[in-house]
């Protein structure tokens, strides 16, 4: 689902986010392949909170970013942030198009917390099923700010670029972290990989072969929730490939550095590195650096990740509260810069008491050399808007 759906030979996913910009370019060569990616700090004061708040500030770094890395000028773009909204609509089955698209703006009118006159909406129809008495239809309806649409395409086609298409952040983050489903020739291969991992003494491995077997196993029927932890927290939840649930939160990578910045009179860019430094898990006694800003650092990174589990607790439980049918989620997939740090997939994990896996793709392939110099934890959202569709 996307807001415009005009497509192009060769087109670069850019995710914009508070603090970096990251552009991938896919090939298709026996399957999808990251041929080209590049990132790049974000400077301060051009965009936060999932909006542009610098229109021409943006537009000249995109420039000399895109010049620089001598990327195609097509490029597709992500909205995240607290002013779209994503809902689920129960109809009866109406064939016609016009009629459907009166009918979802007709109850999008009470179900999105916006005036439809400054909104884009876009729709898709998820599933037709029987209620016992009549066909009913669920219709996923996105709903954006129409004038952040506009600043961020804007920002683009001022730094000369041509957007294609304006997509949901949370759409391409499913397509670029899902795996999926195994056949059962598969799954028994699997589980026989991870018998002979553990009679090979690598717990580890393993452990990934069992989880990639379990998530596989329910397949297009699962509901997993995935967590992007970069500039803020990206939540979305998947039945399969379809979206159904996604909230955009404030706090992430990036506020904890800021915080860190603050507390410490350091530049966010010395924030974010001693964010990585310091991690989660090693004793802070034994890490190289000044104690201060050692232990401040581990205090600023336990409590984002203690924030950051109790607004997947709470998005969760509305979830579910929100729909009697809604489907269990069983696992978290994180990605983003948050996995980066050490120990913070782990620290969530903890405290949700929901299995969480990092992953920064899911069957996309890296051509050789493609991520040198590259932090490879930016770039899901990127390569999601290139995709079409999930890997096979």
């Amino acid at each position: 689902m996307a807001f415009s759906k005009t497509k192009t030979r060769s087109v670069v996913g850019l995710d914009i986010e508070s603090g970096f910009v990251a552009a991938v370019e896919l090939g298709n060569s026996g399957g999808p392949t990251v041929r080209r990616a590049a990132t790049e700090n974000l400077l301060p004061g051009l965009f936060h909170e999932g909006e542009v708040i610098d229109t021409d500030g943006l537009a000249e770094q995109l420039k000399v970013f895109f010049n620089e890395n001598k990327l195609p000028k097509h490029v597709r773009l992500g909205l995240a942030s607290q002013r779209v909204a994503l809902r689920v609509l129960e109809l009866p089955v109406i064939e016609n198009k016009q009629e459907l698209d009166a009918a979802v703006r007709f109850q999008a009118q009470e179900e999105l917390p916006m005036p439809l006159e400054q909104a884009v909406l876009d729709h898709r129809v998820l599933e037709q099923y029987s209620d016992g008495e009549n066909q009913r239809m669920r219709v996923l309806v996105v709903g954006a700010r129409r004038d952040s649409v506009e600043h961020l395409l804007a920002a683009t086609r001022k730094a000369g670029l041509t957007p294609d298409l304006v997509d949901l952040s949370a759409f391409a983050l499913v397509r670029a972290l899902h795996v999926p489903a195994l056949s059962h020739e598969e799954l028994h291969l699997r589980s026989q990989l991870a018998e002979d991992e553990l009679h090979n003494g690598d717990p580890d491995a393993a452990d990934e072969a069992v989880d990639q077997g379990a998530e596989s196993a329910s397949g297009q029927e699962s509901a997993v929730m995935y967590c992007y932890i970069g500039g803020g927290t990206n939540l979305a939840i998947a039945v399969g490939t379809n979206c159904v649930f996604n909230r955009v939160l404030p706090n992430g990578v990036e506020s904890m550095a800021a915080t860190l910045a603050e507390r410490k009179g350091l530049t966010l860019d010395h924030a974010r590195q001693w964010l990585r430094h310091v991690g989660i898990e090693r004793d802070v006694e034994t890490i190289e650096g000044e104690r201060e800003i050692v232990e401040e650092a581990r205090h600023v990174l336990e409590h984002g990740a203690g924030r950051i589990a109790d607004d997947v607790r709470l998005s969760l439980e509305y979830y579910q509260a929100a729909s009697p049918d809604a489907r269990l989620v069983e696992r978290m997939v994180m990605a983003g810069p948050g996995i980066a740090i050490e120990g913070m997939p782990h620290a969530v994990e903890a405290q949700l008491g929901l299995p969480v896996v990092p992953r920064s793709l899911g069957n996309v392939q890296v051509s050789p050399g493609a991520l040198d110099g590259v932090d490879a934890s930016q770039l899901t959202v990127a390569a999601g808007l290139a995709l079409d569709e999930v890997a096979a």
